[in-house]
């Protein structure tokens, strides 16, 4: 069994292991983070970080988990926008995680909280071009492709153009 728990600050010690185990393998997909996040403090700070952006309303952090609270990956709601009743959805799974289901069921959970807890309408993500398992998770989770972001990012040296998904929400309510 998976689950999707909010981040809290008892998890620095085994986020931070996580996030190092799988720093190579992220860093092969996104963007790398900075040498200060690899510490305990800046794993402290990250999280407080994100702990007092969700209690502003603008960020909604989760882990994910497995039967033995095992963290296998993270998904958030991210740039929550009130007025637009929008977000953008991102997540990362671990390089022993992928292909078991965890993206899709992250998904599914956050697009429910968007909806039931959030009160939110439309949901956007990216993801590369040629991460065609991001791109499949979004299409079963109802997201649509509706463009094209040449040169989103730079990853490893390399620019990356992406894709861009939007998910309504109140079109999904029968669906997911």
């Amino acid at each position: 069994m998976v689950t999707l728990q909010l981040l809290k600050m008892e998890d620095a010690t085994a986020l931070l292991e996580f996030e190092l185990v799988n720093q190579e393998w992220f860093e092969s997909y996104v963007e790398a983070r900075d040498e200060d996040f690899f510490t305990e403090e800046g794993m402290n700070d990250h999280i407080d970080f994100y702990l007092s952006e969700y209690e502003q309303d603008r960020i909604y952090p989760m882990l994910i988990k497995d039967v033995h609270g095992t963290i296998c990956g993270r998904a958030n709601l991210y740039n929550i926008d009130r007025e637009k009743a929008s977000g953008f959805i991102g997540y990362r799974i671990g390089e022993q995680f992928v292909s078991q289901g965890f993206a899709t069921y992250a998904t599914e959970v956050l697009i429910n909280v968007a909806r039931e807890t959030l009160a939110l309408n439309q949901l956007i993500a990216t993801a590369a071009t040629d991460n065609l398992a991001s791109q499949r998770v979004l299409s079963k989770n109802g997201f649509k492709q509706v463009g094209f972001k040449p040169e989103f990012t730079i990853v490893d040296g390399e620019i990356i153009d992406c894709y861009e998904y939007r998910c309504v929400i109140k079109q999904l309510s029968s669906v997911v």
